[in-house]
């Protein structure tokens, strides 16, 4: 049996442990939630290490990334230092590979996108998706001034993408603590930002920043985000989301985050864009409409 294990930053309470079989060969995924400590998640990983096929790191990414333009995260780069023998990954390859079809997924239901306007929670972790946003003739908005820095700005892509090169080789030594909603923050609500939602017609990227801000009403707005939990699909739609583009696949009540599909993919063999997709289509995991109401 294979063995992949999501080491995350985030609270435990998401905390999920599953039996899979895929393509015939039985698979055990489990998630472990450090709630923000980042020298527990470094023991978990050190005592994962050589034990389990691939491990995830979520809550981190390697590298801060607009378009091909990327930088360094110095915290999750010490925390992949310290994984010498399993495969560790942070779910970059499945945001590259996979999440873009989320806007064709959206094109099939018959859904025009084309001048609609899509606020993405942080650019810097979803470039990917933001930028085939904006080739279906989006007007995309950075998040990131407005939720990682606490700015009331939400730049234009292009714009965003001028400033990054500029200012990213300094924000990045940032600790994550102060950018990202770590451990119990991610559950406790944001103050003050519910004001950036009113002019976009899609919501999309990281689930964390986004639930903390969600605004009384979502009536009208299309969510495109990945890690939902059976309670976070309630309140979309409670809150009156027509529609939810999970970017992966449902595990029980459980939408996986982005770094535990890239290492069951990496411990199934996969490597590299090309052949994750090749995978994650065979598998049928890719994003999913969800009509919430």
């Amino acid at each position: 049996m294979l063995r992949v294990v999501s080491v995350s930053l985030g609270t435990p309470r998401r905390n999920y442990r599953y039996r899979l079989n895929l393509r015939g060969v039985p698979v055990l995924v489990e998630r472990l939630g450090c709630g923000g400590d980042l020298e527990e998640a470094g023991r978990l990983l050190e005592s994962l290490d050589g034990k389990a096929d691939a491990l995830g790191l979520g809550g981190a990414n390697f590298f801060y990334q607009v378009g091909t333009y990327r930088v360094p995260c110095p915290e999750a780069r010490r925390l992949k230092r310290r994984v010498k023998y399993t495969p560790l990954v942070d779910g970059s390859g499945w945001k590259e590979a996979v999440e873009p079809w989320a806007v064709a997924a959206l094109q099939e239901e018959g859904i025009d996108l084309a001048g609609r306007t899509a606020l993405v929670a942080s650019i810097l972790d979803r470039t990917w998706l933001a930028y085939a946003l904006a080739a279906a003739g989006c007007r995309v908005l950075a998040g990131d001034p407005a939720f990682a820095l606490k700015l009331p700005l939400t730049p234009p892509l292009p714009s965003f993408a001028v400033l990054a090169r500029y200012t990213l080789p300094f924000l990045a030594r940032i600790p994550l603590k102060y950018l990202y909603p770590l451990g119990s923050r991610q559950e406790a609500p944001g103050r003050g930002r519910a004001f950036l939602y009113r002019n976009a017609h899609i919501l999309a990227g990281n689930w964390h920043f986004l639930h903390r801000h969600l605004p009384p009403t979502l009536k009208g707005k299309i969510v495109i985000a990945a890690g939902t939990t059976a309670e976070d699909r309630r309140l979309l739609r409670h809150l009156g989301a027509p529609y939810l583009v999970t970017t992966s696949p449902l595990w029980g009540e459980t939408a996986p985050s982005a770094n535990m599909l890239e290492a069951v993919l990496v411990a199934l063999g996969a490597g590299g864009k090309d052949s994750y997709a090749a995978l994650a289509r065979e598998l049928g995991w890719g994003p999913r409409v969800l009509k919430l109401n």
